[in-house]
């Protein structure tokens, strides 16, 4: 199998990355591991090398690109060359639990499965898990699979490059979340591993420094971009969605339903969320009226009838032309929204 790992700047956790990679009860001589450095100037790619002849791997690369500022141009380099029948994309600065492949890797073949999520633990940050929908199976979709759009999963690699979708590298925020919808919505079977932890997924926020420090290492999603910038990935979200409801079959009703379900998790979650980080108010509204922008371009208004209390309120307040209207409008959803995740999980 292969395991892809995108890293900028990661020199002083890479190691810890591979070394989860190395301590796999799946073992070394089965695992191939493809290395993309985003023009790093701390020398992670030095360091991933001096990983490349430490055991008889399956295969061991290390591509170094100059700085895109995204790991989407890394991630479609792995797609390409991988050799292995699965592919786990993985980030530099996380690491595995020792068990996660040999886990993964069963439970996709015993389910036949062309998607596997393992379970998710999140350090100094939430994880995020696949949230299940009273009355509904563990492998058949719903709407808490979109609590788990981070790439960090095992995919069979002809199904990947089977997708109708590449990681666009124009996007330097959330660039995963149309590659999962498309994964999701394409996959025909897909699983989970729930009792083994299998992936710790990072954020190294010890005071409020760390923010820029997160921003110098590449990762953009918390940098002050702009609104546009960061709501750019919902084309590429609504546009999958559109294409396969335009279709017949099973595809297409589930695009429908999909379609739904992003508009909720976008406006209770992500929108809210994109806004309390702003510290100037008026960047806040920028951001609300281009969101408001969006959900009229998008067609907000075909699915109201299945958004939640939390989504139509801050769909509301986008009409607001005052920020601290709309910032707390954003607090009280986001709070909302926590209490009942923290009462569905009691």
């Amino acid at each position: 199998m292969t395991v892809g790992v995108t890293a900028h700047n990661e020199g002083e956790r890479i190691t810890r990355c591979l070394e989860s990679i190395l301590e796999q009860s799946l073992g070394a001589g089965h695992i191939e591991v493809i290395v993309v450095d985003d023009g790093s100037s701390d020398g992670t790619a030095d360091t991933a090398e001096a990983f490349a002849d430490s055991v008889s791997w399956a295969g061991f690369e290390v591509h170094r690109q100059g700085n895109t500022g995204t790991p989407s141009r890394g991630r479609n380099l792995i797609m390409e060359r991988a050799r292995g029948e699965f592919v786990f994309l993985a980030d530099g600065d996380d690491y595995l639990g020792p068990q996660a492949l040999e886990a993964m890797t069963r439970e996709a073949a015993v389910r036949d499965a062309q998607v596997v999520t393992g379970h998710y633990v999140g350090v100094n940050r939430p994880a995020p898990n696949i949230r299940d929908a009273q009355g509904t199976r563990v492998h058949e979709y719903h709407s808490g699979w979109l609590n788990s759009l981070h790439v960090q999963k095992l995919f069979r690699t002809e199904f990947l490059r089977s997708l109708p979708y590449r990681f666009n590298e124009q996007l330097i925020y959330c660039n995963d979340h149309p590659f999962m919808v498309a994964a999701f919505l394409y996959a025909q079977r897909t699983s989970r591993v729930d009792d083994v932890d299998c992936y710790f997924i990072t954020l190294e926020a010890d005071d409020p420094s760390e923010v820029q420090r997160t921003v110098s290492r590449g990762n953009i999603s918390r940098a002050e971009i702009t609104a546009v910038q960061q709501l750019r990935f919902l084309h590429d979200v609504f546009g999958l969605l559109a294409l396969a409801r335009g279709g017949a079959g099973d595809v297409g009703k589930l695009a429908g339903r999909m379609r739904v379900h992003y508009w909720n998790r976008f406006l209770k979650n992500q929108l809210p969320a994109l806004i309390l980080r702003k510290q100037e108010p008026s960047l806040a509204l920028e951001l609300a009226q281009h969101a408001r922008y969006m959900t009229v371009l998008y067609g907000v208004q075909a699915s109201t009838s299945g958004l939640t209390e939390e989504a139509l309120m801050m769909l509301e307040a986008l009409g607001s032309d005052d920020a601290h209207t709309v910032q707390g409008a954003a607090l009280e959803v986001r709070e909302r929204a926590r209490a009942k995740a923290d009462g569905a999980s009691a």
